[in-house]
């Protein structure tokens, strides 16, 4: 009995870590260094800041959107804003949280309801079409966001 019992909680561990690993590291953390990977590819990415209590509301359900990412064909990210300043003068935020849609370096700012469902029906029923794309020169990749981002 005893050896039954351990073998179940053996079990039990593994499929815990797998759960870990799959859904909850699938947020890609972006910074100043790696954030160009998010012109190839569709993206959806979050700006925050670790005390802000709306970016803290949403954390759990942004995560939960990221486990189902592979299925839906795209990546998360996040951005630590108080680590990766100069990406949230490139991006032009100006308030917490804001999400990007990214689809092979065209930018589009998400502004629907904040859950998971939203967020998946927005990118599986292309949703993000019916959103203007942030103009070229205003682009993050552009010269002159590349510029902007350094006063930050």
């Amino acid at each position: 009995m005893a050896c039954g019992k351990v073998t179940f909680l053996i079990i039990f561990v593994i499929f815990c870590a797998f759960l870990n690993v799959n859904g909850q590291k699938s947020v890609v953390e972006l910074n100043e260094g790696n954030w160009s990977e998010i012109l190839k590819g569709e993206w959806m990415v979050e700006f925050y800041a670790p005390w802000c209590p709306a970016c803290k509301a949403l954390d759990q359900k942004w995560k939960e959107f990221a486990g189902l990412s592979p299925g839906l064909g795209i990546k998360v990210g996040a951005v630590d804003v108080t680590t990766s300043p100069g990406l949230s003068g490139r991006f032009m935020v100006t308030a917490l949280p804001t999400i990007f849609h990214v689809i092979n370096g065209e930018f589009r700012q998400y502004k629907g309801s904040r859950d998971k469902d939203s967020f998946t029906s927005f990118v599986e029923e292309k949703k993000w079409e019916q959103v203007d794309a942030v103009p070229s020169w205003k682009s993050p990749n552009s010269v002159q966001m590349s510029i902007v981002s350094s006063f930050f």
